[in-house]
């Protein structure tokens, strides 16, 4: 139930609402007020309203002038306000238009920013993805950038893209990530996240649209096919998707990893529409007029052991015309394992392989998979295992065959625990050895 009063009687109402001890709540409205049950707003409404109608309110511009359209911005993209608002309105408007009332609204349809012509993120929609050397965050469009991530191979593209990601995927925006190498599986860890796996059935384009939501996100792992049948498929679903949004509005990202992937074939401007993200390690190879048209440039190099900061994951991001800045990459939320098929399922060459030190009565074949590494783990005998953890040989694989540095880091710190507590043993063996010794055989003399 709604009433709506003059606001003269406000203090009326607020006293009837306490007599009849109703969970009711004011909202002002210039000089008006409406009458409302506790945490129903324009906002609530306009939710509700997205939601039956399967659209999104990253997808939703909202225009007010009372005190009572403030909840309409916290729901919708972008909040805009008419010339002639109050002023708390226009405080926390994104845009404020030039003219006032029903002007200000046409000013708005007609403009370039519904027409498609201008894209624009408003900043309070932003997400940070790291941090500067002066401490500030590090921050990345939520929708309608174009962002061009690139570096050379294993210096962390896939991490950074990852994280954009889940930032994105938090912030309940729909991202669909073309993943030609299984990189991005781990983010199904997240909520209404789905991975499809070419290694069993990858649907149709377009059928597979059909399963995403406003609020859904999607990862569809190529690792299982071949490459000529990667390129074909992400072609297909790269149609597709464009279909899909100029239809629906979502997704609002699609991520293209190994973007370099798409460099043959039609040039056609298949991401003129912002909210995307192309990462690759030969960016000379895809189109020029996607690279011109990156707004965000985020370049990934190999780390300086002699900067101090070797242990933490450094890029350099530009952001429009602004000058080239350093950052130190937040951490993720998810587990990021590069190229996860690969390894669990593909064998490495021989000399990659991991070689165990096994005894005549304990024979292990070489690991030539992590599935055939944790399985050979869990059987080793305490000598071999403990003879491999003091010479700290899992965690050097771990970092310098299969890339997996977070492992590796982990597996290091077990490796030392392991030293230091024995080096503890030793030294509290040695000590009551010593006592013990002592008490037995050379008591204290007594003193003369």
């Amino acid at each position: 139930m709604l009433v709506a009063a003059d606001g003269e009687h406000a203090a009326t109402i607020i006293e009837v609402i306490g007599e009849l001890g109703l969970d009711y709540q004011i909202a002002h409205n210039r000089g008006a007020l409406m009458v409302l049950p506790a945490g129903t707003t324009k906002g609530t409404g306009l939710a509700t309203v997205l939601g039956g109608m399967k659209l999104s309110p990253h997808n939703t511009v909202a225009v007010g002038d009372a005190e009572n359209d403030l909840s309409l911005f916290g729901i919708a993209e972008i909040g805009a306000a008419v010339a002639d608002a109050v002023a708390s309105v226009r405080r926390s408007a994104d845009l404020v238009l030039d003219k006032p009332d029903g002007a200000g609204v046409a000013e708005l349809l007609s403009g370039p920013y519904l027409a498609g012509v201008q894209r624009w993120c408003p900043p309070r929609r932003w997400v940070d993805i790291g941090t500067f050397d002066d401490a500030t965050p590090t921050r990345v469009p939520g929708s309608q950038g174009r962002i061009l991530v690139t570096g050379p191979a294993a210096t962390g593209k896939s991490y950074v893209v990852g994280l954009m990601a889940e930032q994105w995927i938090l912030a309940n925006y729909s991202v669909l990530v073309l993943d030609p190498e299984g990189d991005h599986v781990q983010l199904q860890q997240l909520n209404r996240v789905q991975v499809f796996d070419g290694g069993h059935h990858l649907p149709e384009p377009v059928e597979l649209l059909t399963m995403l939501q406003p609020h859904s996100s999607m990862v569809v792992d190529m690792s299982a096919l071949s490459e000529p049948s990667k390129v074909d498929y992400m072609y297909r679903l790269r149609s597709a998707a464009e279909a899909h949004r100029h239809q629906y509005g979502y997704p609002h990202w699609v991520i293209y990893d190994e973007a370099h992937l798409l460099s043959g074939g039609e040039h056609a401007h298949w991401a003129r529409r912002g909210g995307y993200v192309l990462s690759s390690f030969a960016p000379a190879s895809l189109p020029a007029h996607e690279i011109d048209a990156s707004d965000v440039v985020l370049t990934l190099t190999t780390g300086d052991a002699t900067s101090g900061i070797a242990s933490r994951r450094r890029a350099s991001i530009r952001i429009g015309s602004e000058p080239v800045r350093e950052f130190t990459i937040a951490q993720r939320q998810t587990a990021h394992v590069r190229h996860w098929h690969k390894y669990v399922d593909i064998g490495l060459p021989h000399d990659r392989r991991f070689y165990f030190h096994t005894s005549a009565r304990q024979a292990i074949a070489p690991a030539a998979t992590m599935r055939d590494f944790g399985t050979a783990v869990r059987h080793l005998d305490q000598q071999a295992l403990e003879y491999h953890l003091e010479r700290g040989d899992f965690s050097r694989w771990l970092d310098g065959t299969i890339a997996d540095k977070d492992l590796a880091t982990q597996v290091a710190a077990w490796e030392d625990e392991l030293l230091a507590n024995r080096a503890a043993d030793l030294e509290r063996i040695r000590l009551h050895l010593a006592q013990a010794v002592e008490e037995r055989y050379l008591p204290a003399q007594e003193p003369d």
